[in-house]
């Protein structure tokens, strides 16, 4: 069953920069005062979460308009990455987790299991423009991620 929080947690969003595999730089996980959906992915080669990808795409527009930033944290190799990107462009960032410290950070980490070593649970946190933890998604398994109802609804949440 996955793990979904419920809104009397108060959990802080760690503060992090992440490698945008596109520019090259750093870039951090969260902006001062923004909303954020930020979903984590095992790995680029996953077809689970390439097939989430492509549903989050549309979103991206829904959450744009409430002023909500759409960020992916995925535990591979930036040359990966980059690599996938440039036959699959995103319209949100794509953040390489190569040392997994965000993976690790969200408790997402998973170091080995029958489907991977060293990658990310998945999981989907919503945050506010404060770095509170408003409702987070963690999945039992590759397939297990939240329906687009639950993300919708957990922009409900948003103040």
């Amino acid at each position: 069953m996955p793990q979904v929080a419920t809104p009397t947690q108060t959990l802080l969003a760690p503060q992090l920069s992440l490698l945008d595999s596109l520019t090259e730089s750093e870039r951090p996980l969260l902006r001062p005062g923004r909303p954020t959906l930020l979903t984590f992915l095992r790995g680029t080669w996953c077809s689970s979460c390439q097939t989430f990808v492509q549903r989050l795409v549309p979103l991206h527009e829904t959450l744009q308009a409430r002023g909500v930033d759409l960020v992916g944290v995925v535990c591979q190799g930036r040359h990966w990455v980059r690599s996938w990107l440039n036959l699959n462009p995103l319209p949100f960032p794509l953040l390489v987790d190569e040392q997994r410290a965000a993976a690790k950070a969200f408790d997402v980490y998973k170091a080995l299991g029958l489907d991977g070593i060293h990658i990310a649970r998945p999981a989907t946190f919503l945050i506010d423009g404060e770095g509170r933890v408003l409702w987070r998604y963690v999945g039992d398994h590759k397939d297990d991620r939240p329906a687009d109802e639950g993300l919708l609804a957990a922009l409900e949440r948003l103040p």
